[in-house]
């Protein structure tokens, strides 16, 4: 699930669909594009790509924003019971007289991780269960059939937040709830988020299990993503 948000989309006069929300049987693969949004003025674009490979779900996160001054990669790479496999990460920001890159690469066996950080090599051993960002919390809710009121929780390894440990993430399913999404009617399920002390995050998702919208709130600062298909 990576992690920016979702802001509400005004009813418009226009022809609406409505959706229902049926629980997902499978990790949904394909391609999705959203906008991103920072206090409701759109920032920058997304895509979300998911995919089997040699056996393997291939997670892929993209982020564009300030006309490519910022940028960045996330691929996580899980098995079919979405056990971490390879995680990475690439960030470029551009400054007015700076610019800065980096490079991550995280391979996952077991409880060790050889990490790479800008071409600087180093193992690092954790002394808890993990799972990466990937489709991990999704698969639980399709084996779980989506029981309304499950709550799932799991260490998440990101090593662009903490390199040396996992965060605790919480998903609790509060069930569904009819939202517009581009003067789409849509019965989503409404899935409450918390990534370590950041407690503010809501998610919807279609009945798929694609993402249609997500939101973060941060102080006096939303962030958030739409999905435009």
């Amino acid at each position: 699930m990576k992690k920016l948000a979702s802001t509400i989309i005004v009813f418009t006069l226009l022809t609406v669909c409505a959706c229902s929300a049926h629980a997902p049987g499978t990790i949904p693969v394909g391609t999705w594009q959203y906008d991103l949004l920072v206090n409701g003025v759109e920032m920058g674009k997304a895509t979300i790509q998911n995919s089997i490979e040699d056996n393997q779900y291939v997670y892929r996160f993209d982020l564009t924003m300030g006309n490519g001054t910022t940028r960045s990669q996330d691929t996580i790479v899980e098995t079919l019971e979405c056990k971490p496999v390879k995680l990475e990460k690439h960030t470029y920001i551009k400054q007015t007289t700076t610019e800065q890159k980096m490079d991550i690469i995280a391979q996952c066996n077991g409880h060790t991780i050889i990490l790479i950080e800008n071409n600087m090599k180093s193992i690092i051993t954790l002394d808890q269960d993990y799972v990466l960002d990937g489709n991990y919390f999704l698969y639980m809710l399709i084996q779980n059939k989506f029981k309304k009121g499950l709550q799932i929780t799991h260490n998440v390894y990101d090593p662009s937040i903490e390199r040396e440990s996992a965060i605790p993430v919480t998903i609790k399913l509060i069930g569904t709830e009819t939202i517009s999404v581009n003067s789409v009617l849509y019965k989503a399920w409404k899935i409450e988020q918390s990534i370590g002390k950041i407690k503010n995050i809501i998610v919807y998702l279609d009945e798929h299990g694609v993402v249609l919208k997500s939101s973060i709130k941060m102080l006096n600062m939303q962030l958030d993503i739409i999905r435009k298909d």
